[in-house]
């Protein structure tokens, strides 16, 4: 990692330490059951068109059970266009949508900030800290993803996926996220 990349993930690190103190919000864990709106993090550039495939079923899964997805797309190219958000209630966030620090510009954020969310998947399993911090600041009760050390204040849920997932880490992430949102009241 160059010195500038170590910079910005140090100050991110001590903004969402700030963040996370400011004002506790409601947190608990919801069952998966039980949740009405639903958050999804993606980070487009990650997935392949299989997993695209994987998410949008999933998430025409999540519809037919009557919950309200929102979800936030990320793509780190300049001249992205969005590939989710298009059929949906969703925020789609590229480069000309960042600061610097590839956090969301302050538009952006007030309409994450606007959305009540029972439960808040991370799809995103890449280095990039911008899931992590969108994570901080949404108004969430429950917030799960993988686990990435360092980041546990971020989350009421964290899984850790399985070494070998054969190219098949989102549909991993799917299976983890279900299997223990559904236990929750159990």
């Amino acid at each position: 990692m160059n010195l500038v990349n170590q910079l910005k993930d140090n100050f991110t690190k001590r903004k969402m330490r700030q963040l996370d103190n400011r004002k506790p919000p409601q947190r608990e864990f919801i069952d998966l059951d039980k949740a009405k709106n639903i958050g999804i993090i993606v980070n487009i550039n990650e997935c392949s068109t299989e997993d695209i495939k994987q998410l949008t079923g999933y998430i025409s899964k999540l519809k037919r059970e009557k919950k309200h997805i929102f979800i936030i797309e990320l793509n780190f190219i300049k001249k992205s266009v969005s590939e989710l958000t298009l059929s949906g209630d969703g925020i789609f966030i590229n480069p000309s949508k960042m600061n610097w620090l590839d956090y969301p510009v302050p538009s952006v954020e007030e309409k994450i900030r606007n959305q009540t969310l029972d439960i808040l998947m991370n799809f995103d399993a890449s280095e990039k800290m911008t899931s992590k911090y969108v994570l901080n600041f949404a108004n969430a009760k429950t917030r799960t993803g993988p686990h990435v050390e360092g980041f546990e204040y971020c989350y009421e849920l964290m899984v850790n996926l399985p070494p070998n997932t054969n190219g098949k880490h989102l549909q991993a992430m799917i299976n983890q996220f279900d299997y223990f949102l559904k236990m929750i009241e159990k």
